[in-house]
């Protein structure tokens, strides 16, 4: 075979590949898009064909930072998420030139720990990130616990992560990682600004309601006269 040939082979063969990785594509019950934005760090969209529509979205966006840092010897990255519609109201961003979701940049920071290699390159470990582990009402149930003092399960911004067991990728989660978490300054001071507005909001409604009362007393005395 001449060394033509063997190149007109290997047209065929990457043709070929090409053709099955979009038929492939085709045929997961999911869109993934990869793209590094600005800063270097990775961003994912991952939109469910097969979404429900009670949950008012149907695509997921992580941001990921590239580099891990150490908690209690699990590697850990910082990570911003967003939930979206594809059918959302947007607008351009000035930066890349793209149409964007307005709820896409509506963020929410978590502590993962997350496989970058997998979650680029295999579409098993990528559905379980981010359709199981990113839900957002699970992503939002552990923010909650973390502006709790004494939740039942302490977790900060952390929300474990995925991994390979005999039955396949399941979630996960580390009780000293989201101890660490929890008590961490970030998340004490968190807590102390939290409880905080809550205070603030309280001591308003109070007000509010003596005003109200007030004003209602003004006018029962005005219909007495």
């Amino acid at each position: 075979m001449g060394f033509f040939d063997r190149l007109k082979k290997n047209d065929k063969q990457n043709n070929s590949n090409e053709v099955n990785n979009k038929e492939q594509a085709k045929q997961l019950p999911f869109e993934v898009d990869y793209s590094q934005i600005f800063n270097g760090n990775l961003q994912v969209d991952f939109y469910d064909k097969d979404a429900d529509f009670k949950k008012f979205y149907d695509t997921t966006r992580l941001i990921v930072s590239r580099e891990p840092f150490a908690i209690e010897g699990h590697q850990i990255h910082n990570c911003a998420v967003s939930w979206y519609g594809q059918n959302d109201c947007g607008m351009v961003d000035g930066k890349t030139g793209k149409w964007d979701s307005l709820r896409a940049q509506e963020y929410r920071g978590v502590l993962a720990e997350i496989n970058l290699e997998l979650l680029q390159t295999d579409p098993s470990y990528c559905e379980m990130v981010m359709k199981k582990l990113l839900d957002k009402q699970r992503v939002e149930r552990y923010l909650e616990s973390g502006l709790q003092e004494t939740p039942e399960k302490p977790c900060g911004k952390y929300i474990g992560g995925i991994r390979k067991t005999e039955k396949g990728y399941r979630k996960f989660f580390s009780t000293i990682v989201g101890e660490a978490s929890h008590n961490s300054k970030l998340m004490v001071n968190r807590r102390q600004e939290h409880r905080k507005r809550i205070e603030e909001q309280r001591q308003k409604a109070i007000a509010d309601k003596k005003a109200q009362i007030e004003k209602l007393q003004s006018e029962l005395d005005g219909l007495e006269q």
